[in-house]
């Protein structure tokens, strides 16, 4: 398992890297009340989100910078919150951390529930799967139903009571085969019978 700190600045580097203006807040610590707590100031030193988080997604030590997202651990867990400390969304948590970004997007949770966004940190798939593993070439597999099952130091989804496969686009599939010379058949909800591309796009459908 990779280690969290070296996740988080990666997170950190995605959120922040290639910014050059100075429109930033940059993060604080704050030991009034008896407990570390994280907020966020502007250049100038102005007090813009008041120090109530345990902790951000990097050595909290070092002063980093927000330029749109910050990932922050709050009540209810890890978060993305904005500039306004309004929640933007909640990572999936895999592997000690937020949810890598796999060919352009990652997991989120919202109501119990599981939906992917991009690296804008926008929400592309709406939540609405138990589970769903990340984009393997264009397809993730999705399960309705079953639980959480713990192994030490490792989990698995188990059960379900429906499943299937989705593509970045948000179609829905029963069905799909082994991607072959960057093609593979699927069949839709809905019995349609189409070809993927390597990207899990609909390049044709079949008729009868």
């Amino acid at each position: 398992m990779k280690p969290f700190l070296t996740l988080t600045i990666l997170v950190w580097s995605i959120v922040s890297f290639g910014q050059k203006n100075k429109d930033y807040l940059v993060s604080y610590l704050d030991t009034i009340s008896g407990t570390e707590l994280v907020g966020f100031k502007t250049i100038s030193g102005k007090i813009a989100i008041k120090a109530k988080y345990k902790s951000v997604g990097y050595d909290t030590g070092t002063p980093e910078k927000m330029y749109k997202v910050a990932l922050v651990f709050s009540d209810s867990g890890w978060v993305y919150i904005n500039r306004k400390d309004s929640v933007v969304l909640q990572p999936f948590i895999y592997d000690n951390g937020p949810d890598y970004i796999e060919e352009g997007l990652f997991r989120y949770i919202e109501n119990g529930k599981m939906g992917f966004a991009n690296k804008n940190y926008e929400k592309v798939i709406p939540a609405m799967f138990d589970f769903v593993t990340f984009f393997e070439n264009g397809i993730a597999e999705y399960t309705l139903g079953g639980y959480k099952s713990i192994q030490g130091e490792h989990w698995s989804w188990i059960g379900g009571y429906d499943g299937g496969y989705l593509n970045k686009s948000g179609q829905l599939f029963y069905k799909v085969t082994e991607l072959k010379n960057n093609l593979r058949q699927a069949w839709t909800l809905d019995h349609k019978h189409v070809l993927l591309n390597k990207q899990g796009v609909v390049i044709k459908i079949y008729t009868k």
